[in-house]
C-alpha cells in the first residue's frame, strides 16, 4: 500500500547500512557462538510484498552442515539456546505465522530448520523489518567470509 508516493513501512524508514545491520550483525554473531560450518550464506534486500517494490526488509540465510555424530535436534536446540543469549525469544513476533522453529528480536525473525533436502545440513533465516524504502533489484550478496571472519 502507498500513501502519498511512499510505501507503508513497520516503523521508521532505515537506510541501506541500516537494513543490512539488522540481519547481518546477528548472524555474525550465532555464526561465532555455535561454530556453524557453514556452507554458505547470502545476504539480499527481500520485497514485503509480491509485487517485487518497497517495502524491504534484509534478508540473511545461511545453510549449514550438522557436525559428524551430532544428534540434529540437539545441535538445533544449541543454536537455540546460543540466539537466547543474544537476546533472541522463542517464536515468532506477533501476528506472524512461520514455518520452522522461529526466534524473534522484536519485529526481526529468525527460522532455525534442518533443510529437507539434505539430511545432514541445516538452515537459518533471519528476517528484517519492513522499513527500507529504497528500490532494490539485484542479487544475493555472498557473505560467507564475512561471518566467519
Amino acid at each position: 500500500m502507498l500513501s502519498e508516493g511512499k510505501p507503508n513501512l513497520d516503523g521508521p524508514e532505515m537506510s541501506d547500512e541500516q537494513t543490512r545491520a539488522q540481519v547481518v550483525d546477528p548472524a555474525k554473531r550465532l555464526v561465532q557462538a555455535v561454530g556453524l560450518q557453514l556452507r554458505g550464506a547470502g545476504f539480499r534486500f527481500s520485497a514485503c510484498t509480491d509485487q517485487g517494490v518497497a517495502p524491504f526488509r534484509g534478508l540473511v540465510e545461511m545453510g549449514f552442515t550438522f557436525p559428524d555424530g551430532a544428534d540434529k535436534d540437539a545441535y538445533i536446540e544449541q543454536i537455540i539456546t546460543a540466539m537466547s543469549a543474544d537476546g533472541w525469544r522463542d517464536g515468532a513476533p506477533a501476528g506472524k505465522k512461520p514455518y520452522g522453529r522461529a526466534m524473534h528480536q522484536g519485529e526481526v525473525m529468525a527460522l532455525v530448520s534442518p533443510n529437507p533436502d539434505h539430511p545432514d545440513r541445516g538452515i537459518v533465516e533471519i528476517y528484517g523489518e519492513c522499513r527500507n524504502a529504497a528500490d532494490h533489484s539485484g542479487e544475493d550478496e555472498d557473505i560467507r567470509a564475512e561471518l566467519t571472519g
